[in-house]
């Protein structure tokens, strides 16, 4: 396989469409409707569950085929608000709260419900944790995909995704 980074999960999909490439990813709000219409098929979303999207056409978990990693999904996209380290505390304090209370808004709940998206909020510790385990489970899949230009998990440092939880916290981890 060979990997062809695309500006986004909007033109990767229309890629597909288009007969540019074989397999495409994006997120399942960019693919829904083209696999409603049949124009394309799912073969695993990393969300937690599998998705019905209607037409007795389901959209499968990538837990389904890795059941291994089912402890890890939701494994989509992920949004995330960072700033540096060297803000004070508490002003980061006050952007958490504001952070957490936008995500727990009705407003914001009904875009994720519409996206597809599931909410899963992570601050401080779990979210460098998060962050740190999804770098690991990137590293490996480019890696067993034999991904040109892309380096192992091992030369950046990191475990591989079923010896995580024995290498968290890494050494020299120090949390905000």
């Amino acid at each position: 396989m060979k990997y062809l980074p695309y500006k986004g999960g909007k033109a990767a999909t229309l890629a597909g469409l288009n007969g540019e490439a074989m397999i495409t990813g994006g997120g399942v709000h960019e693919h829904i409707a083209h696999v409603r219409a049949g124009k394309l098929r799912s073969i695993q979303q990393t969300g937690s569950k599998d998705i019905d999207a209607g037409g007795g056409k389901i959209m499968p978990s990538v837990g389904n085929f890795l059941p291994g990693i089912k402890n890890q999904l939701p494994f989509s996209g992920i949004y995330n608000l960072a700033v540096r380290r060297s803000v004070p505390k508490a002003i980061i304090g006050k952007i958490e709260k504001a952070f957490v209370a936008g995500v727990n808004s009705p407003a914001f709940a009904a875009i994720a419900k519409k996206k597809f998206f599931e909410i899963d909020i992570r601050t401080g510790k779990a979210a460098d944790r998060r962050a740190a385990q999804v770098e690991s489970i990137t590293a490996a899949t480019f890696e067993k995909l034999g991904v040109k230009g892309s380096h192992a998990g091992s030369e950046l440092g990191l475990p591989t995704p079923a010896g995580f939880d024995k290498w968290w916290p890494p050494h020299g981890y120090k949390p905000l």
